[in-house]
């Protein structure tokens, strides 16, 4: 990674920028460059080597904006090219560009979500200020294109326990907090969803619209100074998105906070509803000012109007997409890019109060906006959200002067590990218990194979021949929940693994917290599961009645550690395939490697042995049951083992006392339980990036 501190300096004033502002958020000179991929890369600097170079994009060419930025060096791509732009209190800017425009590059570095690739200059500050690194994450709201939610908690608990992780106690009471959540559920039109599940692909619950805003207001709960939002209208038909968007606009009014969107394709109202549009193209500005009549004015003036019955958003990015290629298309780019560079040396393109008829002719055909969020939403005037008059209305004085103590307790976590411990153990219960799906389907498959198991091996005898078959028994049950346990631990991990990796981002809570709540429920949950099949088969199979209490512990530890290798293959895995992938070749690799399968190992493969959980299992049950019993040998039988000794002895399986295999067992638990861990750690560690001020 590197950060050029050369192209730190303002534009100059023949460029039209205006002085700092002290209010929102700005950037200057933004320049990103990444490398090409290896062979481009090889290609461009032999080109440079031999003098020529890569032709440069049309945001590149332009003479006013290519002023004062470091020259691209070969082997490298420029994905923004000196785009400078702000968003002040009070006010929604909508950012749009077709793919490969920058959009999504710029709402990264603007978030300081930016990976470490490539080199990256200019100036970012909030409020002429530089971004703090120690309250940045906690104090903004940033709300991604998925909505990364818990199906099984309703609306309301999802946002109580959203203001519970991240309102600090500092500043806040646990009745303060609720109201918090109360107070942003009635901002987003969201009490009559209040009791209504999120749901997911199996259970129904909110619509499109309601689980979009569900996601913001778990980013709102924060008061937060500014909100950024990744394509919120994604996915959601006409009428949705637009209430959506409104709704955001409306609370952006009302809380004097910044908001800045990027979003695609939109319909005609939703583009008017912003109160200016970043158009952006090949990595530069075409236009920055007020969408609606002050926007068609502007291209009309260029030469450029859409025809009756063509959505203007949709015309403006077509102006630029050139997807052929050609040269009349690059020269119309250029055009505009250097047109707006021109534009921005006469001034800013002011806003014009439109007319409630051109409120009406904004509404796409099929459009059926709510009523404006200016008069609408009026959060003060709704029932509950000032209960009790524990917090300020939001908006008022009071309430910025709440707002600013609350940014300046972000620069520790908001509460101690105890509480999100807590906090965290409770939702994932609710999770837990609520999963039907996932809980009958377990348990069906629990009495299904008690079933077929307790009937395999029914009732066994002391015959000799009975003595294979109670090898086999002793192994193929705690094999059996290895993976019967294995499976739905790393089956739901994924979703709750996103949905950690966005709060972690956010500054939510530490990553230890997380994983102990895991541990917390996951493994007592499996268990208690688990217990009656074992209580059954136990005296299904018909093994020693005195011997139960280390049968049950053996079995019982077994599925802890299997438990903890679902936690560690969820943890490192980015997605269930490739944990799906992962899980069943270390399982099978352990059973191959059991002393019953596979007695004598080849030399270079006896390490796996004596780091599978199923060795000492399996040899702690098989000791527990053949110490003791004495089996019948049929006159004429070749091979008789005349006790349970010699079999253990036969298999080699004395190595280690019961004692000690619950203990390696217990050694192994922790030892997946800490890699898992650490991968967490290491998947789940916010990497922000922030250009210097």
């Amino acid at each position: 990674m590197s950060i050029d501190t050369k192209a730190e300096a303002v534009a100059s004033p023949a460029q039209g920028t205006p002085a700092p502002r002290d209010s929102g958020l700005e950037w200057r000179n933004i320049t990103y460059d990444i490398p090409l991929p290896r062979k481009q890369r090889k290609a461009a600097l032999a080109a440079s080597a031999n003098g020529s170079s890569e032709k440069a994009s049309p945001a590149a060419n332009s003479a006013d904006q290519g002023n004062g930025v470091r020259e691209l060096k070969a082997g490298d791509r420029r994905i923004l090219n000196n785009i400078s732009g702000h968003v002040g209190r009070g006010e929604m800017l909508a950012i749009l560009g077709a793919s490969g425009a920058g959009k999504t590059t710029l709402q990264s570095i603007l978030s300081a979500r930016l990976g470490s690739v490539g080199t990256l200059s200019g100036t970012v500050t909030f409020d002429g200020k530089q971004r703090n690194p120690n309250t940045w994450k906690r104090s903004t709201a940033f709300v991604e294109q998925d909505d990364c939610l818990i199906g099984q908690l309703t609306v309301e608990e999802t946002l109580r326990f959203a203001a519970r992780l991240r309102l600090p106690n500092a500043a806040y009471t646990r009745a303060q907090k609720d109201e918090r959540a109360d107070q942003v559920l009635d901002m987003l039109r969201l009490n009559t969803a209040a009791e209504t599940f999120i749901g997911n692909g199996l259970t129904r619950g909110v619509s499109g619209g309601e689980r979009k805003r569900v996601s913001i207001a778990c980013e709102l709960v924060t008061e937060p100074q500014l909100l950024i939002l990744d394509e919120p209208t994604s996915g959601l038909d006409s009428f949705a998105a637009y209430n959506v968007v409104d709704n955001v606009r409306s609370i952006t009014r009302r809380t004097n906070i910044s908001t800045l969107l990027t979003i695609h394709q939109p319909s005609y109202s939703v583009f008017c509803l912003a109160d200016r549009v970043m158009l952006l193209a090949r990595g530069g500005v075409f236009y920055d000012g007020p969408p609606g009549e002050p926007a068609a004015k502007y291209f009309s003036a260029l030469g450029y109007s859409p025809g009756e019955g063509v959505n203007p958003a949709d015309y403006y990015l077509e102006l630029v997409s050139n997807l052929e290629r050609n040269e009349e298309g690059e020269a119309r780019i250029t055009r505009l890019l250097d047109a707006w560079q021109d534009q921005i040396k006469k001034g800013p393109i002011k806003a014009t109060q439109p007319s409630d008829g051109e409120l009406t002719k904004a509404t796409a055909p099929g459009d059926k906006p709510s009523p404006s969020s200016d008069q609408s939403t009026v959060v003060a005037s709704s029932p509950g959200v000032e209960k009790n008059g524990i917090l300020p209305e939001p908006g008022s004085k009071e309430a910025e002067d709440k707002r600013a103590v609350v940014a300046d307790k972000y620069s520790t976590w908001p509460i101690t590990w105890p509480e999100e411990l807590m906090i965290l153990t409770h939702r994932h219960f609710l999770q837990q218990i609520r999963d039907r799906e996932l809980l009958i389907g377990t348990q069906a498959q629990s009495i299904v194979l008690l079933i077929i198991i307790g009937l395999a091996f029914l009732r066994l005898g002391l015959d000799n021949k009975d003595v294979l078959a109670r090898i086999g028994a002793l192994f193929v049950i705690p094999t059996n929940a290895s993976f019967a346990v294995l499976f739905p631990v790393i089956s739901i991990f994924p979703l709750q693994r996103q949905v950690m990796l966005r709060e972690r981002s956010a500054g939510v809570y530490r990553t230890s917290a997380f994983f102990f709540s895991k541990i917390l429920t996951e493994i007592p949950g499996q268990v208690l599961q688990r217990v009656f099949f074992y209580l059954v088969v136990y005296w299904m199979v018909g093994l020693q009645p005195r011997r139960y209490g280390v049968w049950i512990a053996v079995n019982l530890l077994q599925v802890a550690c299997s438990v903890s290798l679902g936690l560690f293959v969820g943890a490192v895995s980015p997605t269930l395939n490739v944990a799906n992938i992962i899980a069943p070749l270390i399982n099978v690799t352990f059973l191959l490697f059991a002393p019953t399968i596979l007695p004598n190992p080849p030399p270079w493969f006896i390490w796996i042995r004596y780091i599978s959980p199923l060795t000492y299992t399996v040899m702690a049950l098989l000791q527990n049951e053949m110490h003791g019993l004495v089996f019948r040998c049929s006159p004429g039988e070749t091979q008789c083992y005349a006790n349970g000794e010699a079999v253990l002895d036969s298999y080699g399986l004395t190595t280690f006392t019961v004692a000690e295999c619950i203990g390696f067992v217990f050694a192994i638990t922790f030892a997946f339980l800490f890699m898992g861990y650490l991968g967490l750690r290491i998947v789940a560690k916010p990497r922000f990036r922030y250009t210097n001020a």
